[in-house]
């Protein structure tokens, strides 16, 4: 039953009902006080009643943590990218509590999000956002009705604010690693190059070795828990270590000294931005350093390597993947007849 009283100029509406905590609200006219209470008793009958009292201490950020907290220690089912991924977005939404998580504020932060990344990120990081609330709705009972992530990405496809990613085929142009290895800035990247570009590792997967890692006897390198579609650990891989790889090994050991990781940089991170930072000196403005991995297994293509042969290098584990890699001439298949 609702109760409308007047208070210092106030209407103040409550409403109280068995089965349910008091619901108060104040308004500044009687009309708006007894629409709201309607509202509320016939969302009471329906069964779409939310606590909005409960919505408004319940923070967004401390949902994602608790999400994160609750799946990945002992599963370990998040990779490193979900992970910085969901901090990020904890920082985003930091502040913002149930009943403020609505569709505009949602759509505000992919128009701002656009101006800096990618279709796909930012689709990717929305899809951690509703991974989170669905999860969150039925283990934690978060008092949310519906999910506006879902409700909003809809809308933000049809603008074409989100899509899949795009595969950037981009190559070493003639020049450009002459160009890369000449600037005089960050030494240490110079055999890091090289042992992107000739091993097809990634970005984190250089970063995590260890001197333990590479084996100068055997020439193999060990990557551990490799990434992987549905398998985050355990992948582990060894892989050959090819000549020029070997030669940037020694020379990296110049400036890691007696350390146990191979870098001494503390995040992978830094392999990238240094790497654009070299990449500008060079005069080089569309070349990624992931787009040294996919130079390596172009160029392992070009020694006529086998899918299979190549995979056993790069880690893939569906061979499609690998189709686009080719890129197959109608002259490479006379040769081949």
């Amino acid at each position: 039953m609702a109760y409308i009283r007047k208070r210092a100029g106030n209407y103040k509406a409550e409403i109280r009902r068995k089965e349910f905590p008091n619901q108060t609200k104040s308004f500044t006219s009687k009309a708006a006080a007894a629409s709201w209470a309607r509202r509320v008793e016939t969302s009471m009958d329906d069964g779409t009643w939310i606590d909005v009292q409960q919505q408004s201490i319940v923070y967004i950020s401390d949902v994602l943590l608790r999400w994160q907290n609750y799946i990945h220690p002992n599963t370990k089912v998040f990779c490193k990218s979900k992970l910085q991924s969901i901090d990020f977005l904890r920082r985003e939404f930091a502040g913002v509590t149930l009943d403020q998580f609505t569709n505009e504020l949602i759509m505000s932060y992919a128009k701002r999000r656009r101006e800096t990344v990618s279709k796909s990120t930012l689709n990717t990081e929305l899809s951690y956002l509703a991974q989170c609330v669905d999860f969150s709705k039925t283990i934690f009972k978060i008092p949310l009705l519906a999910n506006p992530v879902r409700e909003i990405r809809s809308t933000m496809s049809q603008l074409n604010m989100i899509g899949s990613s795009v595969h950037l085929d981009r190559r070493l142009r003639e020049g450009e690693y002459e160009r890369l290895m000449a600037v005089p800035l960050t030494p240490w990247l110079k055999p890091v190059i090289d042992i992107a570009m000739f091993s097809a590792m990634r970005q984190g997967e250089i970063h995590a070795l260890t001197w333990d890692d590479v084996d100068f006897k055997n020439n193999t390198i060990f990557i551990k828990d490799r990434k992987h579609p549905t398998k985050k650990i355990g992948n582990d891989q060894i892989i050959p270590m090819f000549p020029p790889v070997r030669e940037a090994f020694l020379r990296a050991q110049n400036y890691t000294g007696v350390g146990r990781k191979v870098l001494h940089v503390r995040k992978s991170n830094s392999i990238s931005d240094a790497f654009a930072r070299v990449r500008k000196h060079a005069g080089i403005y569309d070349l990624r350093f992931h787009d040294l991995r996919h130079e390596a297994i172009s160029l392992l293509f070009g020694k006529k390597w086998t899918i299979p042969q190549v995979a056993a290098v790069s880690g893939h584990n569906d061979w499609s993947q690998l189709k686009r890699y080719t890129q197959l001439k109608p002259g490479d298949l006379l040769e081949l007849y």
